[in-house]
């Protein structure tokens, strides 16, 4: 079974744009381009720290350890209010690292994780 990663670090903007337009060039060109993890960047800590705060990571490690049937169940297992958690999980679904999934029609959104591992990546050069 394919292990389903996440790559999380911070780059410079000038870079991915960068990658981008040699990803472009290469397409254009009729290269075929080789599989790559996902990958998910900031452009700089305090973006990276905002974004991914440790009441954040909090839901993402207890959404793994403790498979929540529901936001309430999350919430209550984290000791937080239902409406903030619903709102970090919203903003974690949309940086696609976390799903939103019915159990069953009209039931509470059961959050999961798309990945079996995310990697944080601080690599600094001159």
């Amino acid at each position: 079974m394919k292990v389903r990663r996440i790559k999380i670090g911070i780059r410079r903007p000038e870079v991915s744009i960068q990658e981008a337009k040699e990803v472009v060039r290469r397409v254009k060109a009729g290269e075929k381009l080789p599989e790559r993890e996902e990958e998910l960047y900031f452009a700089d800590l305090a973006t990276l720290r905002k974004a991914l705060s440790p009441k954040r990571l909090a839901l993402l490690w207890a959404i793994v350890e403790q498979n929540p049937h529901s936001v309430r169940e999350l919430a209550e297992r984290v000791g937080r209010d239902i409406k903030n958690v619903s709102q970090d999980l919203a903003f974690l679904s949309r940086l696609g690292l976390v799903k939103l999934k019915e159990n069953r029609r009209g039931a509470p959104q059961a959050p999961t994780l798309p990945y079996d591992e995310i990697d944080f990546n601080l690599r600094i050069r001159a």
